[in-house]
């Protein structure tokens, strides 16, 4: 019977599973904690829409109109998430691709990891973004946007200024959203 190569071993392993070599004397390790993700969600807030939003995937018309909603963005001065999820007036077509951005990413990543968890959270802000300027920006049922909200706020590393745009931003749903 053939030796395993231990070498190669590192390179098949899970996060959790090379957590659990590295922390052998630690009885649950953890892979990420709320320090992890609130810097997470510092960096997805500062990374600058052009480079996540040009990586959709769309039709040359819609890619048209993406480029030149980018170019207005940018003279309005909107160039981070930041910057648009916490405008007064954010640009509707802008929050669309990034509600379409973050959906992508809820699809691509396995439910529940730290970038699911991010990226949910960042298609949550959209819709609640949008939904400052017009009723109907989603197609989620009302009661699952209440659950999307409680989870949103039940978030240890959710800074509190996004909390804050959230509770505000859920005072102004029907109240049969069950937030």
């Amino acid at each position: 019977m053939a030796r395993p190569d231990s070498s190669q071993a590192v390179f098949k392993s899970s996060a959790a599973q090379l957590a659990k070599i590295m922390n052998l004397d630690e009885t649950t390790p953890e892979v990420w904690n709320d320090q992890d993700l609130a810097a997470m969600l510092r960096h997805q807030m500062a990374a600058p829409l052009d480079f996540d939003l040009t990586s959709l995937k769309l039709k040359a018309a819609e890619a048209e109109a993406r480029t030149e909603t980018l170019a207005g963005a940018a003279k309005a001065r909107i160039r981070s998430f930041q910057d648009l999820l916490f405008h007064p007036g954010p640009p509707l077509e802008l929050l669309g691709l990034s509600k379409g951005f973050f959906k992508g990413r809820i699809k691509a990543c396995q439910k529940g990891s730290p970038e699911w968890q991010v990226a949910y959270l960042f298609y949550l802000l959209s819709i609640l973004a949008a939904g400052r300027r017009t009723p109907q920006v989603s197609n989620l049922a009302p009661r699952d946007l209440g659950k999307a909200i409680k989870w949103a706020l039940d978030q240890k590393w959710v800074d509190q200024k996004t909390r804050a745009l959230i509770s505000q931003a859920s005072g102004r749903l029907p109240a049969k959203t069950g937030a």
